[in-house]
């Protein structure tokens, strides 16, 4: 190493703009595979979503070896040779990369998992570990460089909307509420317990879709408090991030374009909500939780009140449409209560 050279390369903007590409390339890809296995009746690991997927890993490790054998030449060893905030990188492409294999292997030897079994699969588990350690990279560089325009931030949104996609691909079986009138529960017979097993399957049904609620609004305050405690987010970077968060698992779960379009506005509308809140890490800690309440509860009030107007009404009760909007809000004020204070509420008072 010359003298005087830090142990790391200082971020990259040009790697960074190239990783942030292969997040959405990776993220994209596992979740065209999921629809995939959806919609498609024959099972094979050389499929579109696979090759798009591996195709998106690739680009990382050709992107990746470009950028080290660059610092090579600069001075830099092997083992330092990535720039600031992507010690996990490296990591990330050898447990994608063992993921894969292991992956190929189990389809060859033992098929192709169905519904719940592909979502738990071991293989695919490590996979997706991998995949967020690939992406986190981004995410540190943009915490490093600290960029206070929304283009400089445009990488670690993208990277961060990335991630956020990977979550959702893990918890696709509870995105949507189901609150649509075409999945409301249809009378059965007169028989007594015909009528037990309708109120039990309706009870189970909007508990379900409860929990999506609750699970969705934990991911929107979630990762919209993850940026805001580390640094102040440009205007327009919330409607990105949850607008490229959301469209990946929306385009894999929506079987009409009026579900599509409704997570895309409710997206769009809540990132509004959370850019006007305009937060810092040194925002006090009422303006930090009415951020938490706000982004979510507008999120799903807009959600619900689309599906409405586009999906022939909802099957919900006002009370429990109402309930549910009230406890999206609830959900991100609490994350927020144990996430600890803000940069603000540490500092000493006078």
């Amino acid at each position: 190493m010359a003298p005087g050279m830090t142990k790391r390369p200082e971020p990259m903007p040009l790697y960074d703009w190239a990783m942030a590409f292969a997040s959405l390339w990776i993220s994209g890809g596992i979740l065209y595979d999921s629809w995939h296995h959806y919609h498609e009746t024959i099972e094979t690991f050389f499929e579109p979503g696979h090759a798009m997927l591996y195709a998106g890993l690739l680009a990382a490790y050709v992107f990746t070896g470009i950028t080290i054998a660059i610092n090579r030449r600069r001075g830099f060893a092997t083992r330092d040779a990535l720039p600031r905030g992507y010690e996990a990188t490296a990591i990330g492409l050898g447990v994608f990369l063992i993921g894969g294999v292991l992956d190929m292997i189990k389809h060859s030897l033992w098929g192709f998992e169905e519904a719940f079994n592909a979502l738990v699969s071991p293989p695919h588990l490590v996979i997706g570990a991998g995949m967020f350690l690939v992406i986190a990279g981004v995410i540190g560089s943009g915490f490093a460089r600290r960029p206070r325009t929304l283009i400089g931030q445009l990488p670690m949104l993208a990277a961060t909307a990335s991630m956020m996609e990977l979550v959702h691909w893990g918890m696709q079986f509870i995105f949507e509420s189901e609150a649509e009138k075409m999945n409301a529960m249809l009378p059965l017979g007169g028989h007594p317990h015909d009528t037990l097993t309708l109120v039990t399957l309706q009870y189970y049904k909007q508990a379900i879709g409860l929990m999506a609620v609750i699970v969705q609004s934990l991911l929107i305050a979630g990762f919209g408090l993850f940026l805001a405690r580390r640094i102040g987010v440009a205007r327009g970077g919330y409607v990105l991030l949850f607008t490229i968060g959301n469209i990946f698992i929306a385009g894999e779960q929506s079987t009409t374009p009026a579900q599509f379009f409704a997570v895309l506005i409710a997206s769009v509308l809540a990132g509004a909500c959370a850019d006007a809140f305009a937060i810092t890490p040194a925002s006090p800690e009422w303006r930090v939780l009415a951020f938490a309440f706000c982004t979510p509860a507008v999120y799903w009030a807009a959600m619900l009140a689309l599906l409405a107007a586009t999906m022939g009404g909802l099957w919900w009760t006002p009370d429990i449409i109402s309930g549910s909007v009230i406890y999206a809000g609830l959900t991100g004020a609490l994350l927020t209560m144990l996430g600890g204070r803000t940069a603000d509420s540490d500092r000493p008072r006078a």
